[in-house]
């Protein structure tokens, strides 16, 4: 009966990739070599950075040197409140982290990637006995959106890469 079941993790492999199912992995851009600037304090852009610097690509300076050129225009984080109890007493904040960024390649007067907005919210629940867990939980959840928008950025630059 053992041997029986031995097949079934190759048969459920094996189904996962027919489908066309694909871990997320490393986003690759498919370039040698990319800036990326920001204007103003960004982590969005220090993920970006982190994330290229796991894969072939090299973060250069300055922007001449690269095949593209990243530029963070802006980062916004925001707070604000989503749910509020019987009592008129605060019972979600919703937070929101939007990114505004351009992608231009060198001796290319128009952009390939004009400026565009990203954004991701999330959810948190508040609880006046416990401020600095809710605190803590609040920063976790702005790393998360960090490395969410990273990606979706990350994405976009490799979609945009085939019409360079």
């Amino acid at each position: 009966m053992s041997s029986s079941r031995s097949w079934l993790p190759a048969l459920a492999g094996l189904l996962l990739a027919a489908c066309g199912f694909q871990l997320r992995g490393d986003v690759g851009v498919d370039l040698k070599t990319m800036n990326v600037t920001q204007v103003g304090g960004s982590q969005v852009a220090a993920e970006i950075r982190r994330t290229l610097s796991t894969g072939a690509t090299r973060v250069v300076n300055p922007p001449e040197e690269a095949e593209a050129h990243l530029r963070i225009l802006r980062e916004v984080r925001e707070k604000s409140i989503y749910t509020l109890t019987g009592a008129g007493r605060v019972y979600e904040y919703q937070l929101r982290l939007a990114v505004q960024y351009q992608l231009t390649v060198p001796k290319q007067e128009a952009p390939v990637i004009a400026p565009t907005e990203v954004e991701a919210r999330r959810l948190v629940t508040y609880v006046e006995s416990a401020p600095i867990a809710k605190e803590a939980e609040e920063e976790v959840l702005y790393k998360d959106m960090q490395a969410d928008l990273a990606r979706q950025i990350l994405r976009r630059i490799a979609a945009a890469r085939k019409d360079m």
